[in-house]
């Protein structure tokens, strides 16, 4: 991905892990770095781990669909 692209998308995710809905569910950190986003995870448990995952991937698909839409980075 392009490197702004991975900025758009970390700045999006980053927005979110400062201010989860449930903050007891677990804790979550975002860098990009070049072209990549990285996203780590730690979880009270399985189900909040899994819950965090697929919050952020859905989060991080929908900023890279949106910004692809409007003509990319």
């Amino acid at each position: 991905m392009p490197p702004r692209l991975a900025r758009a998308v970390a700045e999006a995710l980053e927005a979110e892990a400062r201010s989860p809905p449930d903050p007891g569910r677990g804790v979550v950190r975002v860098e990009a770095a070049g072209g990549l986003v990285r996203v780590c995870f730690e979880a009270r448990d399985l189900s909040a781990a899994r819950t965090l995952v697929n919050a952020y991937l859905s989060l991080a698909a929908t900023v890279a669909d949106s910004v692809a839409s409007l003509g990319g980075m």
